[in-house]
């Protein structure tokens, strides 16, 4: 076998390579020389994706293990189905994982050196995840990025936090796993297969109630990983004791692959299947989106924990995500892509600065950050610029994602899911900007106690070590101008949309596997006009400064004019939703299960 025809699996075979070999030499090789393998295997994996991602620009590539082909329409082996989406997915994998390890160079806690091995695992379990073409291998993906972000989230073993956000990360997330295999377990009983494509092929358009609850089952289990309320308790405190690198792709990718998995599954396997009942799905999703969008939004503009903050930022713009996945369709699906990449690279900035502050600082408490940034210049830049990108102002891509998403809701008579994005973006970019005037000037009134304002968090570098590094910089200033540069590359809607088109055609995608050739027909790329997204942008703006006015400046203004205050103050009752119990956790993941399978049965029968 030549070379290139082994190019497919690199980027899972090079983590585990490098990951065994720093778990096995950890103990004799200096810091540096981990940081370095680790810069190395990142580096070589994301040139070996781009590799993928400029051929499967050209035809889908189906890699089988062993050679082991298809005979008629029965699936012997194991496959890899590389498609632009997969492959661009594992790219940004490795590019995040790169940048992290360059944050993290010498300065950061390596938890005895377990953090290199551990992360370059969890960068082969994402690009597995997001290329194989198999049901249960997803599933073994799914469990080798859960047990290494397990891990990675109670690396800090010298408070107790980190291990209960661990712990609750895990029970949640193995219900999860738990729920995903029975789901392909019932398909392997119907089918008999276990590739995605031959049980999108048998299954045709059957929808009987077996055929549903297998499916609802995958989606909540997913659903769980893509942290859509109410199966999202475990991402906040999960984030607010995880590593800063580590939150980077846990929000930056992990989140995102719930929703990647949910999207494949349903186009490959259940297509045909819910064709005739795509509105009543679609009104599904829309209401679990739209619940994400406002749950993780008020949240998000409720806490003081950085950290937990952009937590609840993830949720509310997975919701957003969720809800173009829901409209459907090559144009819809483009701009959950563009949305995916500009939240992925403007969430990682963010995160990257609240790690300088935590280094520089020490505590990612707003109250306890108040007046304390004012010589932090360069990381106010990068905070603000960051949430002018979460927000989705001018010049930053999330703008053409919410464009486009907007362009394809008119399409179907929702025109109205568009002020979903205006109010993500006011209260999630609001946040960011009352922190930021709170940090880096110390203007207006002390932060509002509350529990989330009291919590600590113990440095992740030696206190000897406060000068910021000129490579605490580089990752979210790459970040940052990344997600800006996104917006001015030309045909950047065109190539995405013929990827949307291959990557929402379940018999493109069953006839690649098969080895046959299909022609898609030539979609008209959407000319979008600036100016009819400005008018939101302005929206945004203005609800957003509403927002930050009346919280900072509160006890300047009457009662009845602290709005913001209001959404930041109190909510007593769904803050003590977050319990930090997995108990509470496993009850909510137990309702929003039944909640969803009723309306399956109901509405889809």
């Amino acid at each position: 076998m030549s070379a290139a025809n082994t190019i497919p699996v690199l980027p899972v075979v090079l983590p585990l390579l490098g990951a065994g070999l720093l778990a096995a030499l950890r103990k004799w090789l200096p810091r540096i020389a981990c940081d370095s393998i680790g810069i190395a295997v990142a580096a070589a994996d994301l040139v070996a994706a781009l590799w993928l991602l400029i051929r499967a620009h050209e035809h889908t590539i189906v890699y089988w293990f062993g050679n082991w082909y298809p005979r008629g329409h029965v699936v012997l082996g194991i496959s890899f189905v590389i498609d632009p989406v997969g492959a661009g997915l594992a790219g940004l994998a490795a590019l995040l994982t790169l940048l992290a390890f360059l944050y993290s160079w010498r300065l950061m806690d390596a938890g005895s050196k377990h953090y290199h091995p551990l992360m370059l695992i969890f960068l082969a379990g994402m690009s597995g995840f997001a290329l194989t073409g198999d049901l249960f291998n997803l599933f073994v993906f799914f469990e080798l990025m859960s047990t290494a972000a397990f891990a990675l989230c109670g690396l800090k073993t010298r408070e107790p936090s980190p291990l209960q956000g661990a712990f609750n990360f895990a029970v949640t997330n193995t219900i999860a796993a738990f729920l995903v295999l029975t789901g392909i377990g019932l398909l392997y009983a119907i089918t008999g297969a276990l590739n995605m494509a031959q049980i999108g092929y048998q299954i045709g358009n059957r929808h009987d109630k077996l055929v549903l609850f297998a499916w609802t089952l995958l989606l909540c289990g997913y659903f769980v990983k893509a942290a859509i309320v109410p199966f999202h308790f475990w991402l906040p405190d999960a984030h607010a004791v995880a590593p800063t690198p580590v939150c980077v792709l846990f929000s930056g990718l992990m989140v995102e692959l719930g929703l990647y998995a949910v999207l494949r599954i349903h186009v490959v396997i259940f297509d045909n299947a819910l064709a005739s009942r795509s509105g009543q799905f679609r009104a599904i999703l829309l209401v679990l989106g739209v619940a994400t969008v406002l749950g993780g939004g008020i949240m998000c503009y409720a806490e003081h924990h950085l950290k937990r903050m952009l937590a609840f930022s993830t949720i509310c713009h997975s919701g957003l995500m969720l809800i173009a996945m829901a409209i459907g369709g090559p144009v819809a699906i483009a701009g959950m892509l563009i949305y995916l990449l500009a939240h992925s690279f403007s969430k990682s900035g963010l995160f990257f600065s609240a790690g300088i502050l935590l280094h520089r600082l020490r505590s990612v408490s707003e109250r306890a950050l108040f007046a304390r940034g004012g010589s932090l210049r360069w990381t106010a830049l990068l905070w603000f610029l960051g949430g002018l990108g979460l927000a989705g102002m001018p010049p930053f891509s999330s703008m053409l994602g919410e464009a486009l998403t907007s362009d394809a809701s008119k399409a179907i008579s929702l025109q109205w899911l568009s002020w979903a994005f205006v109010l993500a973006g006011a209260l999630t970019g609001a946040a960011i900007v009352r922190v930021g005037i709170h940090t880096f000037f110390g203007w207006g009134d002390p932060v509002i106690s509350d529990r989330s304002a009291e919590l600590g968090e113990l440095p992740e570098t030696r206190e000897s070590d406060q000068k910021t590094f000129w490579f605490l910089f580089v990752p979210p200033a790459v970040c940052i101008v990344g997600s800006a540069a996104l917006t001015f590359v030309p045909g950047l809607e065109r190539h995405l949309l013929a990827a949307a088109q291959r990557f929402s055609s379940q018999s493109g995608y069953i006839s690649a596997v098969y080895g046959q050739s299909v022609t898609l027909p030539q979609l008209a790329t959407p000319h979008l006009e600036t100016r009819e997204v400005l008018p939101h942008c302005l929206a945004v703006g203005i609800l957003a400064t509403i927002l930050v006015i009346t919280s900072v400046m509160r006890r300047r203004l009457t009662r009845y004019l602290r709005w913001g205050a209001y959404l930041e103050g109190p909510l007593r009752r769904i803050r003590d939703l977050q319990s930090g119990h997995p108990g509470d956790y496993v009850l909510w993941l137990t309702v929003g299960v039944a909640t969803v399978g009723w309306a399956f049965i109901l509405l889809l029968r």
